[in-house]
C-alpha cells in the first residue's frame, strides 16, 4: 500500500466527516447510551458497510437507488429517536434503551452515508488509485478518528453536566438534525 493512498484516504474522510451529520449522529448516540466504544464500533461498521457497497456497486447504485429516499428514512429515524430521548430525559437508562439506540445508530449512519460527501470521496479515491481495499480501510480509519474526537469532546462535556439535561439536549439536537435531513431530502 502506498503512503499516498493511505494518507489521502484517511485525511479526505477525516476532513469530510468533521461536523458531518453522521459524525453528529454518532456523538449524540454515544451521549445517549454512554457506551462510547460500542457506539464508535457500530458507527464504523455502518460506515464500512455503506462504503463497501459504494466501492463494489459504484456507478450503478446511483442509477438504481433514489438517494433522497434513503436520506428521508434516515432523517425520520433521527427525529423519532431524538424525540424519544428528549421526552424520556428524566427516565433511567435501561439495557433495552441502550440496545435500541445502538441499533438506531447503525441504521442511521448506514442510511445517511448513502450518497454522502464522504462516500463520494471514497468512490473518487477508489477510482483515482484503483486500490479499493486500501481506500476503504484507510477511509474507515479517518472516519473513526473524526468520530473519536467528537465522542471524546462529548464525553468530557457530559462528565461536567447533569446527565438528564445532557440527554434532553442530545434528544432535541438529534430531532433537529433529523428534521433538517428530512427537509433536505424533500427539497432535493
Amino acid at each position: 500500500m502506498s503512503v499516498e493512498v493511505a494518507a489521502s484516504s484517511a485525511l479526505a474522510v477525516l476532513l469530510a466527516e468533521v461536523g458531518d451529520k453522521t459524525m453528529l449522529s454518532t456523538v449524540l448516540f454515544a451521549i445517549n447510551t454512554r457506551r462510547y466504544a460500542l457506539v464508535l464500533l457500530v458507527s464504523a461498521l455502518a460506515f464500512i458497510l455503506a462504503n463497501t457497497l459504494v466501492v463494489l456497486i459504484g456507478y450503478f447504485a446511483l442509477l438504481l437507488v433514489d438517494l433522497s429516499v434513503l436520506e428521508l428514512v434516515a432523517g425520520v429515524i433521527l427525529v423519532a429517536t431524538g424525540l424519544w430521548i428528549a421526552l424520556s430525559w428524566r427516565a433511567e437508562r435501561s439495557e433495552a434503551t441502550a440496545r435500541c439506540s445502538v441499533l438506531s445508530c447503525f441504521t442511521t449512519v448506514l442510511l445517511m452515508e448513502m450518497g454522502d460527501k464522504t462516500q463520494l470521496a471514497v468512490f473518487s479515491l477508489t477510482v483515482l488509485y484503483a486500490a479499493p481495499v486500501y481506500v476503504l480501510l484507510c477511509g474507515a480509519l479517518g472516519y473513526l478518528a473524526a468520530n473519536v474526537i467528537g465522542v471524546l469532546v462529548a464525553k468530557t462535556i457530559t462528565s461536567r453536566v447533569e446527565w438528564g439535561r445532557v440527554r434532553l439536549v442530545a434528544g432535541v439536537l438529534m430531532a433537529l438534525l433529523g428534521a433538517i435531513t428530512v427537509t433536505r431530502a424533500l427539497t432535493s
